[in-house]
Formats: C-alpha cells, sequence, structure tokens
C-alpha cells in the first residue's frame, strides 16, 4: 500500500535537470522530482503532490547547501506556493542555459537514441539578467475581477503582476481595471511598441465540465478552454504588428506568433541557412 508522502519535508541532493524546471533526487527508493533548485544542491524539499506510485512533486523551502550558480531570484513571485511563470529565476542566466541543454540532450538520448552535445545560445531581444524578452502574456482573471498568473499547477491565481518576462509597462492600469470574472487578459507589446490588450470571454464549459471533477469534467473543461470565445478589444486596434527579415504582418494579437523577440528572426534566419536561400 502506497504512503502519501503530501506536505512531508525531505532533505535530499539534487541531481540532474528535468523539464519543467525540476531536478531529479531519490528518496526511500522513490524518485522526487523538486522545482526551485539546481543540481549539486543538499536542499529541504516539501512535497506538494504524491499521486502514489514511482514518484511525487516537490518545492526546494531551504537550501542547506547552495550551488554557486544560485542567484537572488528575478522574479518576485516565482518560487515555492508562487506562480508558474519563471521556473529558473533563480539561476544565473549561463546556468539556465545549461540547464535547458541538458534537459534536451537526455530527450534525445531517451526518446530518440541520439547522443548530441546541446548548446543554448543568446536569442537577441533579451536582457542580460533573462528577463523582459517577452512580447506577449495571456493572464487569468479570478472570481473577484483581478487579473494575475496561474499558481504552478494550480487554479489559483497570483494577483501581483511583477513577472519580468515582459517589460513593465505591459501591466500598467491593468490592476486598477475590474475585469469578468473567468475570463483571460491577453498582452501584447508588438513591432512599433504599440501595446494592445483583448479581453477573452470565459470559456462556455459545459454542465458536466462544472459539476464533475473526474475525467468526464476535465474534458469537458479542456474543450471549453479550446473553443472559439468572444474578444474585447480594450487597448490598441488588436492587430499587431511584427515585422521579420524586413518583411511586416499585422496579426490578430490573440492569435499565435512567437513570445520572445528574437525567436521569429532567429527561426527565419536559421530556415533560410539550411535551405541555402540566396
Amino acid at each position: 500500500m502506497s504512503v502519501d508522502w503530501s506536505g512531508r519535508r525531505l532533505e535530499v541532493t539534487l541531481g540532474n535537470p528535468a523539464h519543467g524546471g525540476f531536478c531529479v533526487a531519490r528518496h526511500e527508493g522513490r524518485v522526487v522530482f523538486v522545482r526551485h533548485g539546481l543540481p549539486g544542491e543538499r536542499v529541504v524539499a516539501s512535497v506538494t503532490e504524491d499521486r502514489g506510485g514511482s514518484f511525487c512533486r516537490a518545492d526546494a523551502v531551504h537550501i542547506l547547501e547552495a550551488s554557486p550558480d544560485r542567484r537572488e531570484r528575478v522574479c518576485p513571485i516565482a518560487g515555492p506556493g508562487g506562480s508558474g511563470c519563471c521556473d529558473l529565476s533563480h539561476a544565473t542566466v549561463p546556468a539556465q542555459r545549461a540547464f535547458g541543454a541538458a534537459v534536451v540532450a537526455e530527450q534525445l538520448r531517451r526518446l530518440g537514441r541520439v547522443e548530441r552535445d546541446v548548446l543554448v545560445e543568446e536569442l537577441p531581444g533579451g536582457a542580460l539578467d533573462g528577463a523582459r524578452w517577452r512580447t506577449r502574456v495571456r493572464l487569468a482573471v479570478d472570481a473577484a475581477g483581478r487579473a494575475g498568473y496561474r499558481r504552478y499547477r494550480s487554479h489559483e491565481i497570483e494577483t501581483d503582476l511583477a513577472c519580468p518576462q515582459i517589460e513593465a509597462r505591459a501591466y500598467e492600469g491593468l490592476a486598477e481595471r475590474v475585469w469578468r470574472p473567468g475570463s483571460e487578459v491577453q498582452v501584447v507589446l508588438d513591432a512599433d511598441g504599440t501595446r494592445h490588450v483583448i479581453e477573452i470571454a470565459p470559456p462556455p464549459v459545459s454542465r458536466t465540465g462544472r459539476r464533475s471533477p473526474g475525467r468526464r469534467g476535465a474534458a469537458a473543461r479542456r474543450a471549453a478552454a479550446g473553443a472559439p470565445r468572444a474578444e474585447k478589444v480594450v487597448e490598441g486596434s488588436g492587430r499587431a504588428v511584427e515585422r521579420v527579415g524586413g518583411r511586416e504582418w499585422h496579426v490578430a494579437a490573440t492569435g499565435f506568433w512567437q513570445a520572445h523577440r528574437g525567436a521569429a528572426q532567429a527561426y527565419s534566419d536559421t530556415v533560410g541557412e539550411w535551405a541555402a536561400v540566396s
């Protein structure tokens, strides 16, 4: 019979990086995926989720032996119990890149049986501290009409609009406005510097989705989230201007575009290079 470790505190040494900002640790024969730590650190980890089986999830809540790659957290709303926005806010930028490279190399090795060194390089457009690189965010709205970021693996919302992935001006005036509960707020800073703010209506969840806590309810809620929803342009035109390779696009602010300000150009350059386009 499995024992539920939820809430239990474990003293562990963190091993290899894993997807989602986790490091892998082991305790009493089980794997513990720990967020907010770095490889090689000795930490006290508080178990946040345990569904039985061979593994559980935890947060590093006290650092006993810190990595030399640790720094003061750049994102004030990340960390144990905080929002799910910045997995590696507590790591230096070179360490963040090494962490990501290790995760990709492991996935290639485990899933594709490909042995290859991976290098994560800097994209143009970000700040030296790894912040202010994002051009768009989608915020959730709580029952009181306040916009914010969802906490990690939770429906709870952190309403302190302080995540530094995007420029602070993206948040101006959002906290003072009462939004429609259950809606989402899309904010885009386009290539011209124009801010677009769109309120997206709550998803049309069916009776099953509202009342069933099981798999059928979860499936109904996912289906509703992907269905077309009414949009209200609060600021800007709702059509973002984006430029790549001397060309200009006008795209819906709620449509898809690379979030990193330098990513679309980098992808275009890489494809052109690989295709030997003159």
